[in-house]
């Protein structure tokens, strides 16, 4: 299959399988092609590759989800068809999980069509950074995605694509990049990856899932994930996550709205002992140096450890995420205190979330 979503330009030997996923990963320094170039150790580009697919309209269809080796790379996803029956310019794109609702990307700021530079019988199909970053999430928890390519010219391509095994390949690619456990992992940003997740302990919740009363409450906030003027809801709203917290209580962090590279999620304590009041809308502090402390209703980017009984949060100042703020809480049985904030104001592509200042610390 072949690629062209900006970070693959060598070939790469097949790596490990996961189902219907194949990873694989060239090291850049190495496949230089200028003479005396001075190789460079810098962690390999990686590419997580779906099988072809038969597809209506072309002879196959493929997916492949790839990543750069350097700390500022970001997911991208793109599609691969071969031998389209008819051109594929300016093409709009249909994706659906497990025959949910479709969510539909118009060609210019989220889709780009070219040939592949390697393959001149194949058509690819980009999804913009920010359109891969909305979607990679969508995707980590379905059996199957339909996809649906429509030209121009009333040429279209249909196929549907197994899912198991692409979670499995991103923690692949992270273990390759020495990305496990930070951050800007792969499995960190689309979610669902931690033992926590795997074990139950904290569960994904679709749309449909998450209790009325929150939902209603999510409608009425100013939330664009939860338009109620859209036809068709977003598909970010299933990013959202409950964890147990014990003694009857869940936490409930859901998605409202979302850019290229941040999340924003509000979360509330649910404890059923309270009757018509049981859910409770949760406040946090932040800091940055240019305003001092305030106040938030909505946290970004948040993962929550049971283990550790740890809610973290890391607004990125930029995709490069070497500024921002990083903030962790700790459940106390009855609500969570902060540990730790740390703050970086400055985005001069100097530092990581772990080492940015340190504007709190508390006692554990």
């Amino acid at each position: 299959m072949a690629f062209g979503a900006g970070v693959w330009t060598a070939p790469a030997q097949a790596g490990p399988r996961f189902d219907g996923w194949t990873v694989s990963c060239v090291d850049v320094a190495k496949s230089d092609p200028k003479p005396h170039a001075k190789a460079v150790a810098t962690p390999p580009d990686c590419r997580a590759a779906s099988q072809d697919a038969p597809a209506a309209g072309a002879e196959a269809l493929s997916a492949a989800v790839t990543r750069g080796g350097a700390k500022e790379a970001q997911p991208m996803l793109a599609f691969s068809v071969r031998r389209p029956a008819s051109p594929l310019a300016r093409a709009r794109l249909a994706l659906a999980v497990d025959g949910g609702t479709p969510v539909r990307l118009a060609p210019g700021a989220d889709v780009t069509v070219t040939p592949a530079e390697n393959d001149p019988a194949v058509t690819e199909v980009r999804l913009s950074e920010g359109a891969a970053r909305r979607l990679l999430p969508f995707l980590r928890r379905g059996k199957v995605l339909t996809v649906e390519i429509l030209g121009e010219a009333d040429g279209s391509v249909g196929a549907e694509l197994a899912l198991p095994g692409l979670q499995a390949a991103f923690a692949e690619i992270d273990r390759a990049q020495g990305r496990v456990d930070k951050p800007e992992a792969l499995v960190a940003l689309v979610g669902g990856g931690t033992p926590a997740a795997l074990s139950g302990k904290v569960r994904d919740v679709g749309r449909e899932a998450i209790p009325q009363r929150l939902r209603t409450v999510m409608m009425d906030r100013d939330c664009p994930v939860w338009d109620r003027n859209e036809d068709d809801p977003s598909f970010l709203a299933d990013e959202s996550f409950a964890a147990d917290l014990g003694d009857g209580r869940t936490l409930w962090s859901i998605v409202c709205s979302s850019g290229g590279y941040n999340v924003e999620f509000a979360l509330f304590i649910e404890d059923p002992s309270k009757a018509a009041d049981r859910f409770e809308t949760l406040l946090f502090a932040t800091f940055l140096e240019s305003i001092g402390w305030t106040g938030v209703d909505t946290l970004t980017n948040v993962a929550y450890d049971p283990d550790r009984k740890q809610l973290t949060a890391f607004e990125k100042g930029r995709a490069a995420g070497d500024c921002g703020v990083v903030g962790t809480w700790e459940w106390g049985g009855a609500a969570f205190r902060m540990v730790e904030f740390r703050a970086k104001e400055e985005c001069d592509g100097v530092g990581e979330p772990g080492k940015f200042p340190i504007v709190f610390r508390g006692e554990r």
